[in-house]
Parts: structure tokens; C-alpha cells; sequence
């Protein structure tokens, strides 16, 4: 695509898309788009990002010498290829790809699933149903890439590549980071999915009350057309009361559940029975959100019955580890916020109000340190005992991180502490008989663990495993 049809295009579809060329356009060919210097090759519009860390001005002179033919800019620079000036190059890089791709969102049907919690099993049960229904499906997400939600080029081009293999829907978790770095910008959503909103991410935005703005900004009308909403969750209740488009308010605490084991749970759902392979009140919660979107999508009862029947635990998402039968009940859980786990250990109580509950836990580092002394609490309000370790520490410190952490604890003295977490999980498990439960929160399905800097293979489900052999109750 050549640099003037892209430009006519950018300013005529999108509001606020008026731009200063400086330099000759024409005859320009734009091979691809990129944001990373590294990255840059032959024939490529390079995007000059002004993030938090670094300024991609300072990369321009790279980008061209590695074959940029044309730079996106929020400032004049020095450079021998044409300048394209925008109020902001991030904004414009969604527009841009949106265009560069060919709008591919107009030719799919894209749900989007923004909140705290239950982003990824909502994301996941959706796509179940659909592909049991016959409507060729995919999701995007924690699952599916590095990035939660991925940049703009990066999700156009899957878009594009989806649509060109007869993919008829995408099911997206859209993060408060995606929609305040403007990644979803340009995207049309058919229908935005609202599951709650708690304590997190304070390290980026700065309060809950910024949170709470960056999830509403993804149900305006000039990015989405139907509104899925948890009003049973407050800041639900408030996304109601703001947003002008049509809303489909879903109350989970109305639904009866029948029953709920480790194994399953049995709901009412429109008159009819349905028995799901997913437990816990907060995944049930989930697939309420998820049935109620899919009749926005035009299914029948019928079939979202049968795909909620078949949509099984999402991995790392209250996953039961297998175990012999003398050993605890393991749960490997992704909860890494204060409402994750309270959610987590309280849906355990549920199941099994009576039997020693173990949660071993950390806190990432390079994130919202905040919610540490938070989640400190959460862990000794709704456990039996506690066990405090590392989570992903990254270039942090991890005792500092669970110095940060212990002061949440109304009875240190009660907490074991245990760095390593291996021997964290490892101690769980000893001391926990047959029938008892240790819940193992916050990493989830990962299967690596970063420590200063250094990434190594571990998986707590493997690591559970691993310890439950030979267990006697």
C-alpha cells in the first residue's frame, strides 16, 4: 500500500486524523509497520513511541538505516524520509493499521472481555460456545501471546490473517493497559464484556478511579456496540449508569447453583439444567457473562447450553492437579490480586467449608506494589495457614517484595515464610493430609518464573506433582 493512499485513508476515517507531511509522500510503498527499531525492515513506516521508558525519536535514525521509508512523529525530526506529525504517534499507530490491514474488524464478529478478574475463562467459555455452535471461532489473550492484548499491528495482522483463514468471530481480552496505550483504538467491537473491577494495576494508572476510566473508555459508541455487564460487581453497577449503548445487565447472584464440587458445578440457567466441568461461584459468574453474550450473537438456548456443558477449566484458572488419592486436594489458581484470591479461597470454602485450607502465594515484582499488604490480608482472612514465597520478583528484590507483603498480616507471626517456592509448595503439601486443600495463587498456567533478571523453567502444577507422589494421608 503506497504512503498517500494510507494517509487519505487515516484522515478520512477517523476523527482527529489531521496530520503535517513533511516531506514528499508520493511514491512511497509501505511494506509493513513497525514500532520497534529492531524490528524495522525494508519498506516499513516506523511508529516513534513516546513510552515511559523510552522515546522511539531517539530510534528514528536506526529505524531508517534498517530500511524505514517513513516515520510517524509527534515532533519534527532530522531524517532523510518523509514525516508524518500526529498529536499522538500511538494513537495513530491503531488508525494506521487499522488501515494498513484493511479494516479486518468490520469482517469479523469481535467480543472484547475487559476487567480485573475472569478476563481469560470468559474469553474462553465464548469460544467454546461458538465453536460448538459451528461458528468458527478464535481467541486472543494471556493464553495466545506475550502481550494480554497485543499492539496494534500486531492484532490487525492476526485480524487479517484470521478473516484470510474463514475465522467468523474473535473473542479478545482487552486490558486497561491495551485500552490506555490506545492498542484496540480503530477496532469495531460488536459486543464489550464487563466481569468486575478491584485493586490492581495502580503501578500504571494512577488510582482505581483511573483504572475504572481506562475499562469505560471500551464502551463508547464509537468503539462498541453492545455492553455485557456484571451488575453485580459496584463499579458494574457504575458502568451502567454511564455508558450510552445498549446494555445487557447480567446479576449472577440471581442464578440458582444447584451444586459445586471440585469437579463441577450444576446451575439453573433459563429454565434449564446445565452441568459445567468449570466450579467456584466466580467462574460461575463467567459463564453467565458468557451465555448471556453469545445470545447477543444470536445462539439459541440449545446451544449454549451444549458448549457451556463442554467448556472445560481453563488451565492455571482454579485447575485441579492430579493426585493420588491419599494426598490434599491441589488447586493451582492464576489469583494474583487481592479480590483473585479472596475469590479463590472463599470458592473453596464453599465446597468444602470444614477442611484445612493452604494457600501458598507471592507478590510480582515490577507491579503494583500496593496490592501486597492487600493481598497479604486476603490470603489470612479466608486460609488456614499461609505460606509467603516468590512470585515472579523480576528485577526486585524478593525479600523486599515479602517484607511489602508481610505487612498486611494482622498475625506475622502465624505466616511460614519461604522464599524459594518450590520448597514453599513442598511444605504445603507435607503438612497437608488427605481431604485438605492447598491452593497454590498467582502464576497460573506459566510455566517460567523470573528472578533478577533470569528466567527459568517452573510450573507450580508440575511442581505439585511432582510432590504429591508418595504422599500418604
Amino acid at each position: 500500500m503506497n504512503l498517500v493512499e494510507m494517509l487519505s485513508e487515516y484522515e478520512s476515517n477517523f476523527e482527529g486524523g489531521e496530520t503535517e507531511v513533511i516531506g514528499a509522500p508520493t511514491g512511497i510503498e509501505i511494506s509493513g509497520l513497525s514500532f520497534d527499531s529492531r524490528d524495522v525492515q525494508t519498506g516499513n513506516m516506523f511508529f516513534c513511541i513516546s513510552g515511559g521508558t523510552h522515546d522511539g525519536h531517539q530510534y528514528a535514525s536506526e529505524a531508517i538505516e534498517r530500511g524505514a521509508v517513513a516515520l510517524i512523529v509527534e515532533r519534527e525530526l532530522v531524517a532523510s524520509v518523509p514525516q508524518v506529525v500526529v498529536r499522538n504517534s500511538r494513537e495513530a499507530m491503531s488508525y494506521f493499521s487499522c488501515v494498513y490491514y484493511g479494516f479486518p474488524s468490520k469482517e469479523l464478529d469481535v467480543v472484547g472481555v475487559t476487567g480485573t478478574n475472569g478476563k481469560t475463562t470468559t474469553t474462553e467459555i465464548i469460544t467454546e460456545i461458538l465453536n460448538t455452535a459451528g461458528i468458527a471461532t478464535q481467541s486472543i489473550g494471556t493464553l495466545t501471546g506475550v502481550l494480554t492484548t497485543p499492539e496494534a499491528p500486531d492484532l490487525q495482522r492476526q485480524f487479517r490473517s484470521l478473516v484470510n483463514d474463514g475465522i467468523q468471530s474473535v473473542v479478545m481480552e482487552v486490558s486497561s493497559h491495551a485500552l490506555s496505550q490506545y492498542r484496540v483504538t480503530g477496532t469495531e467491537f460488536d459486543i464489550g464484556v464487563f466481569t468486575n473491577l478491584s485493586h490492581d494495576h495502580l503501578d500504571f494508572h494512577n488510582d482505581l478511579e483511573d483504572y475504572f476510566k481506562a475499562k469505560c473508555s471500551l464502551f463508547t459508541a464509537n468503539q462498541c456496540k453492545t455492553a455485557v455487564v456484571n451488575i453485580d460487581d459496584p463499579f458494574g453497577q457504575r458502568l451502567v449508569k454511564k455508558i450510552d449503548i445498549e446494555t445487557c445487565e447480567v446479576s449472577p447472584s440471581s442464578t440458582e447453583v444447584r451444586k459445586t464440587s471440585f469437579t463441577g458445578s450444576s446451575i439453573i440457567w433459563r429454565d434449564q439444567v446445565v452441568e459445567l466441568q468449570i466450579t467456584g461461584e466466580f467462574n460461575i459468574e463467567n459463564a453467565l457473562l458468557a451465555a448471556s453474550t453469545c445470545l447477543l450473537l444470536g445462539l439459541k438456548e440449545d446451544q449454549i447450553v451444549n458448549g457451556l456443558k463442554k467448556a472445560e477449566p481453563v488451565p492455571g484458572r482454579f485447575e485441579i492437579v492430579s493426585s493420588n488419592q491419599d494426598g490434599p486436594i491441589v488447586i493451582v489458581d492464576y489469583s494474583h490480586t487481592p479480590a483473585g484470591i479472596e475469590n479463590v479461597l472463599q470458592a473453596v470454602r464453599n465446597i468444602a467449608p470444614e477442611v484445612k485450607l493452604t494457600i501458598v502465594f507471592g507478590c510480582g515484582g515490577d507491579r503494583d506494589r500496593s496490592k501486597r499488604p492487600q493481598m497479604a490480608s486476603s490470603a489470612e482472612v479466608h486460609a488456614d495457614q499461609v505460606i509467603i514465597t516468590t512470585d515472579n520478583p523480576r528485577n526486585e528484590d524478593p525479600r523486599k517484595i515479602i517484607d511489602d507483603a508481610m505487612a498486611g498480616f494482622e498475625y506475622p507471626e502465624s505466616v511460614i515464610v519461604e522464599e524459594d517456592r518450590e520448597s514453599a509448595i513442598r511444605i504445603a503439601i507435607q503438612s497437608s493430609k488427605s481431604g485438605e486443600v492447598v491452593v497454590i495463587a498467582g502464576k497460573g498456567a506459566e510455566t517460567t518464573q523470573e528472578i533478577r533478571g533470569n528466567v527459568r523453567p517452573f510450573d507450580d502444577r508440575l511442581i505439585a506433582r511432582k510432590n504429591l507422589k508418595g504422599v500418604k494421608g
